[in-house]
This record gives structure tokens, C-alpha cells and sequence, in this order.
């Protein structure tokens, strides 16, 4: 080879090396206008998080307690890590739904259980000894509408209760009449006093 050809294999793998020497194997996003660059990353987060909505007249609508809350901003989602949701109805019966997972979709008013979803409505004692259990729903995802106080699952949900246990495909329940629709393939085993 002639002098000429070493040294342009010498500058080729010179700008190689140093490439791949520089390469910081960031991804970074890029909207239709290169000025814009949208950010895939958290913008906040909270450890040990407590937050309440008060409804117009003041009275405490929902309490949402979480682990941990990590939003992001490109999609307003934010995750939750062991959250407990619980609503109080002006009637007094108080709604309780646990799960592993969650998600505050955008707007901030339906909420995304998934793994293992508890719900438990409870009514407050003749005894006046605090609460009893009066209902659980058992399920492994459900969307909750906490301005209206709405559950929705279209997955299999187990209700169990005093006097027995229904098993049904899909399931909504509003949390302020007491009131749940089961929507098919439904299945129940009671026991009379």
C-alpha cells in the first residue's frame, strides 16, 4: 500500500475509535420542531406521600396515601407504588381500595389499580365501635372515578360478604348509592341464617 492509503485507514479508525470512545449511549427524543425536545424523564416525586381533595363546600372528598408518587410530565401520568384510596360517602360509608400498583391518569380525577385490588366498603357500627366490614371486592385491575365515585373493572372480580360470595366478569360499582352492576358471566353461593 502507498503512504497515501495508510494514512487514510489511520484517520478512518482514529474517528472510530474516538466515536465510539465519546458515545454516551443517551437517547433523546426529538419532536417535529428541533427546537422542542420532549423529556421521557420524572419531573417529581414523593416518598411516603399523603394527599387530600376537598370537595366546593370543604368536606373531604377522597384520600389518596401512597408509598411512593412519580409523575411525568410528557403524559401527565402519575405512577403509584402501594397506594390506598379512600372515599367517604355523606352517608357515612367509608370506601377503602388497596392494590400494589397505580396510576393518576391525566386531569387528576380517575385513578388505574392493577395487582391485587382490594376494595372495602365498610358502614358505620350500630355499636358505634367504629367501622365493620361490610363488603370486599377482590380484582386485578379497576378504574375509579373519584369525582364521581365510580368503580369499573371488566376483569373477574370476587365479592364477598356476610352472607356469601358472587364471582363475575366485569363489575361497576357507585360507591354513594351502595349500588354494583355485574356485567356477565355471574355466579353466586349464599348462605341463609
Amino acid at each position: 500500500m502507498t503512504y497515501r492509503n495508510h494514512l487514510i485507514i489511520a484517520a478512518i479508525l482514529l474517528v472510530l475509535a474516538a466515536g465510539y470512545w465519546t458515545y454516551d449511549g443517551a437517547i433523546v427524543t426529538v419532536s417535529a420542531s428541533p427546537s422542542e425536545i420532549i423529556r421521557q424523564d420524572a419531573d417529581y416525586f414523593l416518598v411516603d406521600a399523603l394527599v387530600k381533595e376537598y370537595d366546593a363546600t370543604g368536606a373531604l372528598q377522597y384520600q389518596l396515601q401512597s408509598d411512593s408518587i412519580t409523575h411525568y410530565p410528557h403524559n401527565d401520568n402519575t405512577l403509584l407504588q402501594q397506594p390506598t384510596l379512600t372515599n367517604l360517602s355523606d352517608s357515612g360509608q367509608l370506601t377503602v381500595s388497596t392494590s400494589e400498583n397505580g396510576k393518576l391518569l391525566p386531569g387528576g380525577k380517575d385513578i388505574e389499580l392493577w395487582d391485587n385490588v382490594v376494595v372495602i366498603q365498610s358502614s358505620p357500627s350500630v355499636r358505634q365501635q367504629g367501622y365493620e366490614q361490610k363488603l370486599r371486592m377482590d380484582t386485578d385491575f379497576l378504574t375509579i372515578a373519584t369525582d364521581k365515585e365510580i368503580a369499573d373493572t371488566d376483569r373477574p372480580v370476587l365479592i364477598t360478604s356476610d352472607i356469601g360470595e358472587t364471582r363475575a366478569i366485569g363489575m361497576t360499582a357507585w360507591y354513594q348509592q351502595g349500588k354494583i352492576q355485574l356485567k356477565s358471566r355471574v355466579r353466586g353461593v349464599y348462605e341463609t341464617e
